[in-house]
């Protein structure tokens, strides 16, 4: 009791959001609803709730006792939550026009369902069909959900996630079910491996939550509280209602807050127990026993958050040829050279070895999770680049391995194929850095560098195949960008299936490798043979190689080619953006006198290919 006390008090001495975040985060323990409530007042008298979040549930059992979790999990993210709970029941009313969801204008819709609202037959038990009814079932669930999600999908409800309560009863056939050809398990396990395939391939900006996960985080008996349930149709205990509520609020978090993009570690006491320096290779604790097991699932770990698209990079106090030896030598380091994208060991501040990482990698501090031991350490990036999130790594051994799972903006909404290679990208473009700086210490200049990468560009016009990439893009390029305008997968659907708009995309591939998708503009086109050029961003990965003026002379062309007489465009200045600003009349592009910039394609051509470094396809 005295240890609880001593715990809470501390968190209600936390003097920043952030630092109140990592403090609950690191505990385990259960909180009351006063002791909630005083912490969500703690954190907004710390520090303004500034990003909105209007979440709308449409739901089939009780969910307005969910609000006081959701409010305190908004609480630690600095989001200010504003939540709309359907009718009771009423499903499909809310997807039409006129509903309370729509007038909500959510930024994202909560589908709470029940297994047996997708079809009748599921108020009995599966296992009592054969193996071809089973078939029929699930194929008649699917086809209603998709019926029902498509319904919210054709309105402005944005991102969409959908649960479905689990079972409050293991399968009705107990332990037989694992093998039986009639198992409810595999049933619902298909079914949600089919909508999960389902929602990738057909919905876009789309999610399915799996709450069995959650079920087997907490445990069946820990998970229902029957007397909420059959009193009030309100399933969860406290523990599964907070972390229900923490995974609905990182969610929304990913949406709304800037995206994290890399994770910066520590080595000593952070990837190995220990210091190498002081205690060797073979005094480090690292490998099958305890506590070394514990730094080899965190490293595990590091590269299940490197698949989900994070970039890995290192930040430690050490000599390089130590930190090295540990990398390239010791049999049970998973995390090798290869595994970072770029890497800061030497003896400097950490938050000045933070900026040049910055630097290097082209992206802002904003996007950093930086993760340390040292309670010194952390303070002092805390204090000095208060953009970045800071993390501290658990005294106790055994909770390292879990130290980021409650990290909301390491939460992914989608994934696509850069995605998965992204640290290969960052190691391309180390190689390309290596060969241009080579080339300036020669005096060569530019042009030799960047003919010698034999670039190789790749447009495509209206992709349909692009739009989780494309809308990854708008979301989070912030330095190259005229409009930054954010789009929403299934807006940029209606873009590319509609007439007035031309939505492009390039690629860009050389001898080094290829960087995948990263650049994208879209045209409004009016009937006066007038173009507006609505979103014109480009990755800071391929900055410094025209790609940006060869896409944009190549789309003028095409423009030209349909009959568009003038092309209309504008520089929106942000925070982050001043790399964008003199691109437009760089390219040639005239001021109008309204602060905007135009191109007439009747006296002013584009400039043609063999102009810029690069070999370009038309893939229309």
């Amino acid at each position: 009791m005295v240890k609880a006390k001593f715990e809470f008090d501390n968190f209600l001495k936390a003097v920043s959001r952030s630092e109140l975040r990592d403090l609950v985060a690191a505990s385990r323990m259960k909180l009351s609803l006063p002791q909630v409530q005083q912490i969500i007042a703690h954190a907004e008298s710390l520090e303004a709730a500034t990003l909105p979040l209007r979440l709308g549930i449409i739901h089939t059992y009780t969910s307005d006792l969910l609000d006081i979790w959701l409010a305190f999990e908004a609480a630690l993210q600095g989001l200010d939550l504003q939540t709309y709970h359907a009718p009771y029941g009423m499903t499909f009313q809310e997807a039409h026009a006129g509903s309370g969801l729509l007038r909500h204008q959510p930024d994202m819709t909560l589908l709470m369902l029940r297994r047996e609202d997708l079809h009748p037959d599921l108020a009995y038990p599966v296992a009592r069909l054969s193996p071809s009814h089973q078939d029929e079932l699930r194929r008649g669930v699917l086809q209603g959900l998709m019926s029902l999600v498509c319904q919210f999908r054709e309105h402005p409800v944005g991102q969409i996630v959908l649960t479905l309560l689990p079972s409050l009863n293991g399968p009705g056939l107990g332990i037989f079910d694992a093998q039986s050809e009639r198992s409810e398990s595999a049933w619902w396990a298909r079914l949600k491996a089919e909508i999960g395939a389902a929602f990738r391939e057909s919905l876009r900006s789309s999610l399915f939550f799996d709450l069995d996960e959650v079920l087997l985080q907490i445990g069946r008996a820990d998970f229902f509280d029957h007397r909420f349930w059959y009193s009030a149709r309100f399933p969860f205990t406290a523990e599964a209602a907070r972390e229900v509520a923490r995974r609905i609020v990182g969610l929304g978090a990913a949406i709304k807050c800037p995206r994290a993009k890399v994770i910066v570690l520590d080595a000593d006491n952070t990837l190995w127990g220990g210091v190498i320096g002081e205690d060797g290779m073979a005094g480090i604790a690292l490998g099958p026993d305890y506590p070394g097991n514990t730094f080899v699932d965190f490293q595990r770990r590091l590269l299940d958050f490197q698949q989900r698209g994070f970039i890995l990079a290192l930040c430690s106090k050490n000599n390089p040829a130590d930190l090295d030896q540990v990398l390239r030598e010791h049999p049970h380091q998973l995390l090798r050279d290869q595994h970072f994208a770029a890497r800061r060991v030497n003896w400097e501040p950490k938050p000045d070895n933070l900026a040049s990482l910055a630097k290097e990698l082209n992206l802002g501090l904003d996007s950093f999770i930086f993760v340390d031991d040292s309670s010194h350490e952390c303070a002092a990036v805390r204090d000095a680049l208060p953009q970045v999130e800071v993390i501290q790594t658990p005294a106790k051994a055994v909770e390292v391995p879990f130290c980021l799972d409650q990290v909301a903006r390491l939460e992914v909404l989608s994934l696509t194929a850069e995605d998965h290679a992204k640290t290969e990208m960052y190691a391309q473009e180390r190689r390309r850095r290596e060969l241009m700086e080579n080339g300036e210490r020669t005096g060569a200049g530019s042009e030799p560098y960047l003919q010698s990468l034999a670039m190789k560009m790749k447009i495509s016009l209206d992709c349909a195949a692009h739009l989780t990439r494309l809308s990854q893009l708008t979301q989070k390029t912030n330095q190259f960008n005229l409009t930054t305008r954010r789009y929403e997968e299934n807006q940029l659907q209606e873009f590319i299936g509609g007439d007035r708009w031309l939505v492009a995309d390039f690629s860009l591939a050389d001898v080094f490798g290829d960087s995948g998708i990263v650049g994208l503009a879209i045209f409004a086109l009016h009937a006066d043979r007038r173009a507006e050029l609505d979103t014109f961003l480009m990755s800071c990965r391929v900055i410094g190689r025209e790609a940006e003026g060869a896409f944009l002379h190549a789309l003028l062309k095409v423009l030209a080619e349909r009959g568009v007489g003038e092309v209309v465009a504008d520089f929106v200045p942000t925070a982050k953006n001043g790399l964008a600003k003199d691109f437009l009349p760089g390219q040639g592009f005239l001021p109008s006198g309204d602060g905007r910039y135009v191109w007439n394609l009747e006296r002013q051509q584009p400039r043609p290919e063999s102009v810029f470094p690069i070999a370009i396809q038309m893939d229309v």
